[in-house]
C-alpha cells in the first residue's frame, strides 16, 4: 500500500478525484439552504442548531437554524435549513 504522501501526489499528478481515492469528504453547499456531504464517516451530533459529522478529515461543524437531514444513505448526508456556518474542528 502507497504512503499517504506518495499516494496524494499520485492523486495530484494523475488528476484523480481526491475525494474518491483519498476517501476525502465532498462537500457541497447549494446558497445557505442546502449542504451535501459524500463519504462521511458517521453522525455525533444531530440537532436543529448544531450537527457534527465525521470524516476522514475531522469532525465537521455544521451551524444554523431549522436543520434537518433530508437525505441520509450509506454515501452521502443532505442537511436543509438555514445554515450559518460550517468548520472542521480541530
Amino acid at each position: 500500500m502507497l504512503g499517504g504522501k506518495i499516494k496524494r501526489n499520485v492523486v495530484n499528478a494523475l488528476e484523480l478525484p481526491k475525494e474518491v481515492i483519498l476517501n476525502l469528504p465532498f462537500i457541497s453547499l447549494t446558497g445557505k439552504e442546502e449542504l451535501t456531504i459524500e463519504n462521511y464517516k458517521g453522525i455525533i451530533e444531530y440537532g436543529d442548531e448544531i450537527m457534527r459529522v465525521g470524516t476522514a478529515s475531522g469532525v465537521l461543524r455544521i451551524e444554523g437554524k431549522e436543520l434537518l437531514l433530508k437525505q441520509l444513505t450509506s454515501e452521502c448526508i443532505v442537511v436543509t435549513g438555514s445554515i450559518k456556518g460550517i468548520s472542521f474542528l480541530t
